[in-house]
């Protein structure tokens, strides 16, 4: 982290001379704020906590945000200069920048906590599962099993290419059907050849051994998370909750209930593409 904030600090002035007022900036969509909505939420973030911001000087409340609905559609637009920054989580931007020389840091805002989540149906099945997950999340957490997972594939991360997790399967046990985007690497990731990898994979693997269930993963886009979900096409999704200065959770939507968080973070790093001298 030391060196992402050298290099942070070393391109203010370049930052800030590039872009002028008024950025738009690339974010994935939010499944209930429209983009004026998040712009506004995101605007008042900013102003509350930006004591720690490292380069803020180029930003301006003049900036909005635009959705995307994949990783790959707003890095596409960002090398298009369509959009010129992308907001991600702290670990995402740091596994991109570090696995992709086209990209480079240009800011961090520090925000309220952003916690990794999971999230079901708010009706009796939904509420048996999520009452055993998080039942797997406190044992994974007491004997340490968490925390291995979260150093080998977080802080590890662009190290190397983690590769498919084996799920072990379970005759005659109940199967749980799991919807992943690939959208927010190294935390949820799909390999070349179409098959999840990733933190959020690494723990689905441990929550079926430990609840000896049977585990289904299911490709959808970000947007189409909740549809996936309350469609039945998903027991779960992976979802990121996010409060704001009032402590109102936002981004999720009326019917679904979340487990108990198990990674988070309260930085925003954001990225842009790197121009040619």
């Amino acid at each position: 982290m030391k060196k992402v904030l050298i290099a942070l600090m070393a391109v203010v002035i370049l930052a800030g001379s590039a872009f002028g007022e008024g950025l738009k900036i690339g974010v994935l969509t939010r499944l209930n704020m429209s983009e004026e909505e998040f712009t506004a939420f995101a605007l008042k973030q900013r102003v509350s906590f930006l004591g720690w911001t490292v380069t803020a000087t180029h930003h301006s409340p003049e900036d909005t945000f635009k959705y995307f609905d994949t990783m790959n559609s707003m890095l596409m637009a960002l090398r298009s200069d369509k959009i010129d920054e992308a907001a991600l989580p702290e670990p995402s931007a740091e596994y991109i920048v570090n696995t992709n020389s086209n990209f480079q840091t240009c800011c961090a805002f520090r925000t309220k906590p952003i916690h990794v989540a999971m999230g079901f149906r708010n009706d009796a099945a939904g509420q048996r599962l999520c009452a055993m997950v998080n039942q797997a999340l406190w044992a994974m957490n007491e004997d340490r099993r968490l925390g291995i997972i979260i150093e080998q594939y977080i802080n590890q991360a662009g190290t190397a290419t983690p590769g498919a997790e084996v799920f072990t399967k379970y005759e005659g046990a109940e199967t749980i059907t799991v919807a992943v985007t690939g959208d927010l690497p190294p935390l949820d990731m799909i390999a070349a050849d179409g098959k999840p990898i990733g933190f959020n994979t690494a723990v689905l693997a441990e929550l079926g051994r430990r609840m000896r269930v049977n585990i289904e993963l299911l490709n959808v886009e970000a947007g189409a998370r909740t549809s996936a979900l309350m469609s039945g096409r998903a027991n779960a999704v992976f979802w990121y909750e996010i409060a704001d200065v009032e402590g109102k959770t936002y981004d999720a939507p009326y019917g679904v209930l979340l487990s108990e968080p198990y990674y988070g973070w309260n930085t925003i790093l954001h990225i842009r593409h790197k121009r040619a001298e």
